[in-house]
């Protein structure tokens, strides 16, 4: 519900203002929000020790005073599967949803989808690689942008052989040599795709200063090549300089850069790239399960309950988290008491890399608690005691929003250990001993509180879980 608010609110005329008030207050500049993001595209490509510039394919879409911005998805080996961890994606899906917004769906012109594969393999299997890599990020992009459904074309690309050659010619590794020979095979307009494959495998041989040149070419050049390419075309004003509509494949320059979201600022070559990006500190959380707690006595009774999940680690896989429970409900008149306190510390182990701490983790954890619990309205026969125990979890985290650093988080587990409590039953019904009090009818010097224990082995804990992440830290690395 709250995701649908937040979505709402967005598609407001209020929104686009109020971000830009944002970032005057943020930068002390009156730059467009777009202005705020250093060309995105003109980022360096890292090749063994050095860089080179990234090859942008060319837009199908022709039409005066438009500007292009341009953005890639990568994809694994022989997958078609959006990743988001994989390559630099979770900063090329912010850069995408972040120009997308602050450009505006009324303004963009058109969107071209631009798929393609490495040439290994058969060409029948990379044709279908492509088809199905198309499918995946109109999926994401009808889903994630509804409203620009209509504007969207697809161009596929099987095999990207002219983009392979473009990176060879600027490669700054090899010797001249041994890009002419790879050049020679790649643009040879006598040989089959087939022979082209044959002939890169087989008669490369090896360069000085890579090695094996297939192997350097398959190592560092075919997984960038793997790739959905997303143009966003909008309106500029007439009058615009030619330089500023075409698609920016040079450096360009900015004093002053501090960008709303996840940035890679160019830096000249030779130096190293800066990455900027956010990640959470911490989540707020509540068991929507036991929130929903229920007695026919009580009636609604929820078993009050606040979670607050550790992100110590920027690589998404630990995380700690405190669990305290304070449910505190009582009816004199009918015996009626659920009374808990309880805290517990877990610690968490998500199984996927650069996960945003989604998806599955195992935990272990250990508690203490003390209770009051009756609902013998007859009777009014409870028990009071302490207990402690520990134990292992599994759980499934699942973002609930479209963006892959989403602040809202669906959560579902489950836990079994070992539980032991040292506890007194008690008679609250009984109009001679009083509430919380025995009928002890024995030496009262031999009372002992406490005096009865129970174990249990199994299941100790099960629930929904509603989080959000606050409190964003700025990481800076250098790549």
């Amino acid at each position: 519900m709250i995701q649908r608010v937040v979505y709402a609110f967005k598609r407001t005329r209020l929104f686009k203002p109020l971000l830009f008030l944002i970032s005057v207050f943020i930068t002390g500049n009156v730059l467009p929000v777009t202005a705020q993001i250093p060309g995105y595209s003109n980022r360096l490509l890292p090749v063994g020790d050095t860089v080179v510039k990234r090859i942008l394919p060319k837009p199908m879409t022709e039409c005066m005073y438009v500007a292009t911005d341009y953005t890639e998805i990568h994809f694994e080996l022989d997958k078609a599967k959006l990743d988001i961890s994989y390559m630099d994606n979770g900063l090329s899906f912010l850069h995408l949803d972040h120009v997308i917004d602050s450009i505006g769906a009324e303004n963009i012109t058109a969107i071209e989808l631009i798929s393609q594969s490495s040439p290994e393999g058969t060409l029948k299997h990379n044709e279908w690689l492509t088809e199905h890599r198309s499918q995946v990020m109109m999926k994401y992009l009808k889903r994630v942008f509804p409203e620009l459904v209509d504007k969207i074309t697809v161009n596929k690309i099987s095999e990207s052989w002219e983009n392979l050659s473009q990176y060879v010619a600027q490669d700054p590794n090899m010797t001249q040599d041994s890009k002419q020979r790879v050049l020679d095979v790649i643009e040879s307009d006598e040989l089959s795709v087939v022979k082209k494959k044959q002939l890169l495998k087989s008669t490369l041989g090896n360069d000085p200063n890579v090695g094996d040149i297939y192997d350097y070419l398959f190592k560092y050049y075919y997984p960038v090549i793997r790739n959905s390419g997303i143009y966003i075309l909008h309106m500029v004003e007439p009058g615009t300089p030619v330089e500023e509509i075409e698609p920016q494949t040079q450096p360009q320059t900015h004093d002053t850069i501090t960008a709303l979201t996840d940035t890679i600022p160019y830096q000249p070559e030779g130096q190293a790239t800066t990455l900027l990006r956010k990640r959470p500190i911490i989540a707020v959380k509540t068991n929507l399960a036991y929130d929903a707690f229920f007695t026919k006595e009580l009636g609604w009774a929820p078993i009050y309950n606040i979670e607050a999940e550790l992100y110590p680690t920027e690589n998404g896989h630990w995380s700690w988290l405190l669990e305290y429970e304070f449910p505190w409900h009582s009816i004199d008149s009918k015996h009626q008491y659920l009374q808990i306190l309880n805290l517990q510390l877990e610690s968490r182990r998500y199984f996927k890399y650069a996960s945003h701490h989604s998806g599955h983790y195992i935990s272990a954890y250990a508690g203490i608690n003390l209770y009051d619990i009756c609902f013998d309205r007859v009777a009014g026969h409870g028990y009071q005691g302490e207990g402690l125990g520990g134990g292992l979890g599994y759980g499934y985290v699942l973002p609930l929003g479209k963006k892959p650093d989403t602040p809202w988080k669906l959560e579902l587990f489950i836990k079994g250990g070992y539980y032991a409590t040292f506890y007194d039953p008690y008679d609250a019904g009984s109009p001679y001993a009083g509430k919380y009090y025995y009928e002890w009818y024995d030496n009262p010097k031999l009372f002992i509180r406490r005096n009865m224990l129970f174990q249990w082995f199994g299941p100790t804990g099960a629930g929904i879980t509603i989080s959000y992440d606050l409190f964003k830290k700025t990481i800076k690395s250098e790549k």
